[in-house]
């Protein structure tokens, strides 16, 4: 199978963690649960986060049924969208250190289909706050970004 380098339009819109106070995007994540259908999830930045070569987009994964389909499948689908266009990303997982209430992932991107409706789109939003990052646990997928990548420079021999 063939991968493909994350476009810097796509990297630009999940790289970094979102201040608080503000309006971010809810990205739609979509896995394959046991019987075929689509499973949606919403990932915000806090959960994504491009590798910095472009070569994989790693995730942090706390919904116990995506987490389920991922392990099973190994496949997921992400919806950003930035003004006109709406990115729609395949994924394959390619690497995945699990840790107690959340599923590290590692994704090669498979697939990109980039639609310019030429009209404004909105993307669905949410805003930020110290309690949000507080629930949703942001530094526990910081730490697991730092696992993700020391695990794949493990794999590559610079460590």
């Amino acid at each position: 199978m063939t991968f493909m380098t994350i476009p810097i339009e796509i990297s630009a819109l999940l790289r970094g963690f979102p201040p608080t106070g503000v309006q971010e995007q809810a990205f739609p994540f979509l896995s394959v649960d046991e019987n075929g259908f689509p499973h949606s999830a919403l990932l915000s930045r806090s959960e994504l986060e491009p590798a910095a070569d472009g070569e994989t987009l790693l995730a942090a994964v706390a919904g116990r049924r995506t987490r389920t389909n991922l392990r099973r499948s190994g496949t997921a689908a992400l919806i950003a969208v930035d003004g006109s266009v709406c990115h729609h990303v395949k994924l394959r997982l390619v690497g995945s250190p699990i840790d107690d209430y959340i599923l590290g992932c590692e994704f090669a991107m498979v697939e990109h289909t980039r639609d310019d409706l030429g009209i404004p789109l909105q993307a669905l939003m949410f805003r930020t706050s110290a309690e949000l990052a507080v629930q949703e646990n942001w530094s526990r997928s910081a730490d697991m970004f730092t696992r993700l990548l020391d695990a794949r420079a493990t794999r590559e021999g610079r460590r």
